[in-house]
C-alpha cells in the first residue's frame, strides 16, 4: 500500500492498524467515568450534589394503636346466631344415637304373696270349700232336673229347663276347675254370675232380703259365694294351682 492509499483515522490509527484495533480487547472505563451512587448531576446546572439523603438511615413510621370499633346491632345478632348454632350442634353430637339399640333392662321377677306358702295354702282351702258347695248344687240340678226347672220357672229367667241344665253342668265344671286350680279366674267369674243370679232373681226377687220371724237375711250363702268368686277373679288360684305352673313356665321361657 502506498502512502497515498493510506487513510488517516482519528486518534492516529491508520488503515493498516484497523484489524489490530478491532481485535484489541475492550478496556474497562476509568474509575472517574463510573458514576458515584452518592452523587448526581442535575441536568440544568451540572453541579454535583451529595447523596446524603439516599445514604441517611430510613426512619421507621410511628405505630398507631387502633381502638376496636363498637359492634353494631346486626353484628351482635349474627354472633348470637352463630353461638346458638354451635351449641345446638354440640348438643346433637353429645346426644345418644336414637338408632342405636337400647340396652335391655334386667328382668326382675318378684314372687307374689299368693305364691308363697301361707297365701297359696289359704287360697287352696277356700277353693276346696267353694268347689264342694258348687258340686253339691250342680249335682242337685243335674240329678233332679224337674225340681230345678220348677225353681227357675218361679223367676223371670226365660227357658227354665234349658237354664237349669246349663247351670247344673256349669256348677260341676266350676268345682273341678277350683280343685285343680285351672282357669281359676274364669271359674271365679262363673261363681260370681251364678250366685249373683240366685240373689237377684230368686232370693231377693221381692226386694226384701229379710223374712219375718227369721234371724238374719235370705241369701247369706249366695252373697258369700259371690264375694269369693270376685276374689278368685281378681287374685287367681294362688301357688298351689296349675295356673301357677303355667305362669312359671312362661316366665322361664321369656328370660
Amino acid at each position: 500500500m502506498t502512502d497515498t492509499d493510506q487513510h488517516t483515522f482519528p486518534f492516529g490509527f491508520t488503515e493498516e492498524d484497523e484489524p489490530t484495533r478491532r481485535r484489541a480487547p475492550k478496556l474497562p472505563a476509568p474509575p472517574s467515568a463510573t458514576p458515584d451512587a452518592r452523587t448526581a448531576r442535575t441536568p440544568d446546572d451540572g453541579i454535583f450534589r451529595s447523596g446524603a439523603a439516599a445514604s441517611s438511615p430510613a426512619v421507621a413510621p410511628t405505630a398507631v394503636m387502633e381502638v376496636p370499633a363498637e359492634p353494631t346491632e346486626e353484628e351482635r345478632k349474627l354472633a348470637a346466631e352463630r353461638a346458638a348454632r354451635r351449641e345446638a350442634r354440640e348438643a346433637a353430637l353429645a346426644a345418644p344415637d336414637a338408632r342405636a339399640e337400647p340396652t335391655p333392662e334386667p328382668v326382675v321377677v318378684t314372687r307374689r304373696t299368693t305364691d308363697r306358702f301361707l297365701g297359696a295354702f289359704s287360697l287352696f282351702l277356700v277353693r276346696l270349700v267353694v268347689a264342694a258347695i258348687m258340686a253339691v248344687h250342680g249335682l242337685a240340678f243335674v240329678t233332679d232336673p224337674i225340681a230345678a226347672q220348677e225353681l227357675f220357672a218361679t223367676t223371670i229367667i226365660p227357658e227354665p229347663a234349658l237354664m237349669a241344665t246349663i247351670t247344673g253342668f256349669a256348677s260341676l265344671a266350676i268345682a273341678v276347675a277350683l280343685v285343680f286350680g285351672l282357669l281359676t279366674r274364669v271359674a271365679g267369674l262363673g261363681v260370681l254370675l251364678i250366685a249373683g243370679g240366685a240373689l237377684t232373681f230368686v232370693l231377693w226377687g221381692n226386694w226384701s232380703p229379710f223374712v219375718a220371724g227369721r234371724a238374719g237375711f235370705v241369701g247369706e250363702l249366695e252373697l258369700l259365694l259371690a264375694v269369693v268368686g270376685l276374689l278368685f277373679l281378681c287374685v287367681g288360684g294362688g301357688g298351689f294351682s296349675l295356673d301357677r305352673s303355667f305362669r312359671k313356665s312362661r316366665e322361664s321361657s321369656s328370660r
